[in-house]
């Protein structure tokens, strides 16, 4: 295994077989709150206040004890655009906290209890009858401590949208979704967060609107990653077959 302070990239992560589990991904944080990913905008486009240490039980899966493994849910795109995202990241986001590649989640805190009963069979039903399908990575915006850049809504987002929600409907059924995975999904990527200067985040967001040209990928499968006391386990890779 890695050590801590060399986690593996994403390419040597996502390059395993399908049934292996165990390489660290790129990713630490404080807390459980990191759960919550990088902040989705609601649907107006504004912005709401948010704590700064917001209640861990939204995070957390339903029902559950509290000791249950947690796992989380990314859409995986070809390495090429993935690296170009992921060097955006790199240069704005605060380097101090930044242990994580570009990434689109889809869900945030799945219970690791019901991972062979009910999250393998349907990501892998869900990957089987999926095609893949292209992405733009397109216009930045502001988040409240941070930037953001948002996916065309007929080039990835509403595709995104329709596994998100083949994914949602059986898990709801099972009710063990937690408060934040049962709402709606609105895929981005997070270039900076967590950043309190205003003319910092201001200054960052005119510079990536003067320089950042849309960039197109390939959605190409999901991502299956274990929550392990801040860091991103890699779990397994369910490709999209059609």
């Amino acid at each position: 295994m890695a050590s801590m302070r060399t986690p593996l990239s994403y390419a040597a992560a996502v390059s395993g077989s399908n049934g292996e589990s165990g390489s660290i991904a790129r990713y630490q944080a404080s807390s459980l709150t990191a759960l919550a990913g990088d902040g989705v905008p609601p649907s107006d486009g504004k912005v709401p206040p948010r704590s700064r240490t917001p209640s861990p039980s939204r995070y957390r899966p339903h029902g559950v004890a509290q000791d249950d493994a947690v796992y989380i849910v990314t859409l995986l795109t070809d390495q090429p655009h993935h690296d170009r995202m992921t060097r955006l990241r790199t240069r704005y986001f605060p380097k101090r906290i930044n242990k994580l590649d570009a990434h689109l989640t889809l869900f945030h805190a799945l219970p690791g209890s019901k991972l062979e009963s009910s999250v393998i069979p349907v990501l892998q039903d869900v990957a089987q009858h999926t095609v893949p399908f292209r992405l733009l990575a397109t216009k930045p915006f502001r988040l409240k401590h941070g930037i953001a850049l948002s996916v065309a809504k007929n080039e990835g987002a509403r595709q995104a949208q329709e596994v998100h929600r083949a994914l949602l409907e059986p898990w709801l059924k099972e009710g063990f979704l937690s408060e934040q995975d049962r709402g709606g999904c609105n895929v981005h990527y997070t270039i900076m967060n967590k950043v309190d200067d205003e003319l910092e985040v201001a200054k960052a967001l005119e510079e990536v609107r003067e320089s950042f040209k849309p960039d197109n990928g390939t959605a190409e499968g999901l991502g299956l990653w274990r929550y392990d006391r801040g860091w991103w386990r890699w779990e397994r890779r369910f490709d999209f077959a059609g």
